[in-house]
Parts: structure tokens; sequence; C-alpha cells
């Protein structure tokens, strides 16, 4: 009998185990920080190299472990914070599971140096590839030293997609502030080889909140509330709607001490500031949610990141009861944004095209949105999501849509857009043009972007270009996450004509910025690319590339951009002589076509 099923060996077992928990230098840091808050520690030092490749360390001052607990802790599923299944619907301890060391110690060169509060020796042992090398006695202070060197070092295939090292440290700046954020009684210092990306004191909450919102502490409002039978509390601060960015990257959600991502809790925010809210904009917060533990599931993700409520309605009301009521918004009513009204942009269509920057665009900031009044009942997941259009046809039947593609007949349509110069634009957003088959509809903005985009990704391969200086030199505050994609970045920015300096830790001077950036509205568009920045960067593996999509989003004309008909006949043909003319850099299309069959068709010619 031929077998081929094989029972896997224990250290593969480990290797695919590690695989799930530890992903990247980040985690194996959230998993080491865990640790270290669950030890009690008032302080807590993280040390990355190389992005976190070559070396991490985290030490503590918490309340360290006794001989016996080094050797059993690399061990797989050896834990002190669950004893019995009942325990997992309670769970009360940032880590449960038992997996992080073990797991670090199969794919890396782990070290681990502890002394337990009241013993007089401290313990070490070390862990290559899954096999103990090490263990023995040494002198050390109470509290706990963990460095893993190496990461990935046996699982080669798992190195070779690791990011740039820059990216790697964004990451980890992000795991760090999002504990940080959680625990303010903590002192936090996370250092990226001889640099301090930040060193956060002990604090209260409100000045905790402030450092990583990036908000006067003064300016934030307090948010308060409790569920009906007092089984669901939440407290945090909130940034004033004046104080609102163009951008999601400083909220923080914290459940039971935990950090997590939750798109339900995110929409009971912005209902609650309802109608208060810019269009475009997004809150700044940090809520700290606390509930019976057997209300909560966190044993959802393999990496924690996650959790699932029993009530999770009662829980977004009480977070949107408690947010309306900072922000003294009526109950009785909700208000949701609507589109903006713009004013027309006769007068500004002269100079929309530049050698550099393209079309000139209103960016929305300052401009006055008009609102519509919505039932509490339909605002609860409203808020948060883009508003949508559909489209009705008065016929039988709707018509056969496409995009059109990189193949023979979208170079075909391509050469027949060329031969017309009959353009029309309906709903200052999209270009409609002629062509002997049929109807092409160009989306303007996307079209522009794609031209943007290739522009940017020249201008960053030839020499610095010149910024305009302003007259005032602008400070923008920002947080550790935001100065660590300003400092990987800053050859690209420099290349793209803005002159930035950091002053400080948490500030940047922005003294010139390039020429096409006409609406600078005192430096709220800078703030916008780099916070876009950083959410491109997460999706792009080129930093280049990133930098291209980023500033061709806040260089192209926009949807409600009124065109006359040679800016109109100018975009296509430029259009036309971009290297990849069929798609924007985000993937969308640029150009869908109407067949003239397809009209016949809906008005019943044969």
């Amino acid at each position: 009998m031929t077998i081929t099923i094989r029972k896997l060996s224990a250290n593969m077992i480990q290797k695919i185990a590690a695989g799930e928990v530890i992903e990247r230098p980040a985690s194996v840091v959230k998993e080491l920080l865990e640790n270290a808050l669950d030890a009690e520690a008032k302080r807590v030092v993280v040390e990355i190299e190389d992005g976190g490749r070559t070396a991490i360390g985290v030490h503590d001052d918490g309340q360290g472990m006794s001989r016996a607990d080094v050797e059993m802790c690399v061990e797989r599923h050896a834990t002190s914070k669950m004893s019995a299944p009942s325990n997992l619907f309670g769970i009360a301890s940032l880590g449960f599971r038992g997996e992080a060391l073990s797991s670090i110690g199969a794919v890396a060169r782990l070290t681990i140096e502890s002394r337990l509060r009241g013993e007089e020796e401290g313990s070490r042992i070390v862990v290559e590839g899954g096999l103990r090398r090490e263990f023995g006695p040494i002198g050390r202070d109470v509290g706990t030293g963990i460095q893993v060197r190496s990461l990935f070092y046996n699982t080669p295939a798992r190195r070779k997609f690791l990011r740039h090292v820059d990216t790697e440290t964004r990451y980890t700046t992000q795991v760090v502030s999002h504990l940080a954020a959680a625990y303010p009684q903590v002192a936090f210092r996370l250092t990226h080889g001889d640099r301090a990306i930040f060193d956060l004191p002990s604090a209260q909450r409100r000045e905790r909140a402030a450092d990583m919102l990036g908000i006067d502490g003064d300016s934030l409002l307090e948010v308060s509330g409790k569920g009906a039978e007092d089984n669901c509390r939440v407290e945090g601060l909130i940034s004033p709607p004046a104080d609102c960015r163009r951008t999601r990257t400083k909220q923080f959600h914290i459940v039971r001490q935990r950090p997590t991502m939750s798109r339900s809790l995110n929409s009971a925010v912005y209902a609650g500031y309802g109608g208060l809210l810019p269009h475009g904009t997004h809150p700044r917060f940090v809520l700290w949610l606390d509930l019976d533990p057997r209300q909560v599931d966190v044993n959802v993700h393999p990496t924690k990141r996650e959790v699932r409520f029993a009530h999770e309605r009662q829980v977004r009301q009480v977070i949107q009861d408690a947010v309306r009521s900072a922000l003294d918004v009526p109950e009785a009513v909700s208000f949701t944004r609507a589109t903006p009204v713009s004013g027309s942009s006769a007068g500004t269509e002269a100079s929309a095209f530049s050698s550099f920057g393209g079309v000139a665009e209103d960016s929305g900031i300052g401009s006055t949105p008009t609102w519509e009044i919505r039932s509490e009942e339909s605002e609860i997941y409203a808020a948060e999501l883009s508003s949508q259009m559909s489209l009705t046809l008065l016929a039988p039947s709707t018509p056969k849509v496409q995009s059109v593609s990189d193949d023979e007949e979208g170079h075909r349509a391509l050469g027949d857009l060329e031969q017309t110069d009959r353009f029309w634009q309906i709903h200052d957003r999209y270009i409609l043009a002629s062509i002997p088959d049929g109807l092409l509809v160009v989306d303007q903005h996307v079209a522009h972007e794609r031209i943007r985009f290739e522009e940017v990704i020249d201008a960053l391969a030839d020499e610095a270009g010149a910024g305009q200086q302003l007259l005032m030199p602008l400070t923008v505050d920002v947080n550790p996450v935001e100065m660590e994609v300003f400092r990987s970045s800053q050859g690209h920015f420099r290349h793209l004509g803005f002159e930035v300096r950091e002053f400080g830790p948490t500030s940047l001077i922005v003294e010139a910025i390039p020429p096409e950036l006409r609406n600078w509205s005192e430096g709220d568009l800078f703030f916008q690319i780099l916070s876009d920045l950083i959410d491109e960067l997460d999706v792009r593996s080129e930093d280049r590339e990133a930098m291209a999509a980023t500033m061709a989003c806040h260089t192209s004309i926009r949807a409600g951009t009124r065109l006359d008909r040679q800016e109109m006949a100018t975009l296509i043909h430029r259009l036309l002589d971009a290297r990849e003319p069929f798609v924007c850099p985000h993937g969308r299309p640029i150009l869908v076509k109407l067949d003239l069959g397809e009209l016949d068709r809906l008005f019943g010619r044969t």
C-alpha cells in the first residue's frame, strides 16, 4: 500500500504555527510589548535595527520571571494567563495563547533574560530555530529583557517578502503608538539604530491622547457614557469638528486596554458627529471602552487585531450617544453630509494647466456644504460610508457598458478618440467624446491623475525641482508615525520642490512648496499629502510610486471642476500620450465605452 500522507515533524509544525503569529518585525514587537504590559511594567524600551530584520530588543521593569518560568516560557502553549477552558470567556490580559515566544524562537535567534522581584539572581535562555542553546543564571535588574536577532533567518521565503526598512519601521511605530495610547500610565521609548523615534513619559489620559493625536490637550473634548445596565462604559477624548483632518490615521479604539480595529465602532463615532463633521474630513480620537469580559471575544483573529461583541448594537449606541453628548448634538435628529455645492470655477480655468502641475482645482477646504436630515436609525452605518450614485435609464433594459482596456479594441478606441474634437462635459465630472462606433466617457479626475502620476514619477527621477518659497514658514505638528514617514520620504519631498525640516520631535517647518500646489490652505494640504502617503505605502512596494500616487491625487482636477472645450481637448490629448492611459494609479478605469449598437437597441432601432 502506498502512503503519501505523512505527519509533519515537530520543527515544521512549529514553523508553520509561527507564520500565523509572526508576520513581520512589528508582530514581534507587539507580542513582546503585550507580555511586558501584562507583567505590569511601568517603563518599556523598544530598540530595533534595520527595520527589525537585524535586531529587536524589548526591555521592561515589570515583575520578571523565575528560573522555572524562563525555562518554560519558550515552550508551545505555555502561559501563566490561562488554566481552564472557561478562562476564554473572561480574558483580562493582552496575551493568553502561550504561542508568542515559542513562535519567535522558531524563526529567529531569541535571547531572554529575566529576574523575578525578590530573587537574588536572574536567568538567561537562548533559543535558535526552535532549539535551546543556553540556559543558566545571570546577574541583572528586576524585569525582563528580550533580544530577537536575524528574524526569519531559517525561513528565507518569509524574509524575502519583508518590505523596505522604512516601511517595516513605520509598522513597528504604529504598533507601539497604539499600545502607548492604550496605556498612558506607562512610559514608552522607541529607537531605530541610534535615533529615537519617540520617548513618551508616563502621563494622564488627556496628555497621552494629545501626544498621539497631535492636538493641544486643552482643545480635546471629553467623551463619557454608559449602557442602561451599566454593563458597557466608554470614555475618551475627541477632536472638535474644526480640528478634524482628511485622514483616518489618528483614530484609536481601546477595548479593555486592548488596541483594536473595528469598522462598527468607527461608524458609531461618525454617527455621533453627524452633520458637525466637515465634508471630506475625519475625526481624531482615543476611545477607551470597558465592558464585561464575557461580552467580548478577543480570540477571533490569530494576531488578536479584532474583537467581537455579544451585543454590538448596544455598544455602538453607547459610543454614538457619548460622542453626540460631548459635541452637544440634538438627539432628535442626526445629520449626514451631502455633496457640497461648489461655486462656479469660471475665471480660474484659464490657468488650469501648467507645465508641471496640470489642472488647478478647489480642494474643498473652506467650501460651504449643504446638509440633509436622516433618521437616527439609518445614520448608524451611513455616516462613514461614501455616498453612492445609481443611474436609471428610461428604457426597457440597461445598456452594456464596458471599460476600455489595454487590448486591440481598446487601442482602436484610443485611435478614434485622437481623431475627434467633439467633447462635452456633464455634471462637471465626466467628459463625453463622440467616436464612429459609439460614445466614450472619460472620468476627468482619474484621467488627470494618471497623467500627473507619470509626470511625478519622471520628476522624481530627475534633479530636485525648485520650490516656491513661502512668505511665512509654517509649522506642522505630526505624530511619531507621520514623522517616520517624512524621514523615510524626505528625499522625494525635496525632489518635488518641498523644503521641509524637522523642528523638534513632533513638528516640521515647511519653508517652500511645489509651484503646482496653489491651494496651500495654510499647511493643511501638506498634512494631507503626508497622511495619504502613509496609506499608499501600505499597498505599494515602491516608495517612489507611493509618493507619485499621493501627489497625483492632490494635484489633479476633481469632480466638480468645470472645463471649457479647449481644456477638455488638452486633457484628452495628454491622456493619449500617457504610458498607461487605461487605468488610474489606484486601478480604477479611466474610459468607458457605450457602443452605438447598444444605443440603437435601447431606442428600438434595428
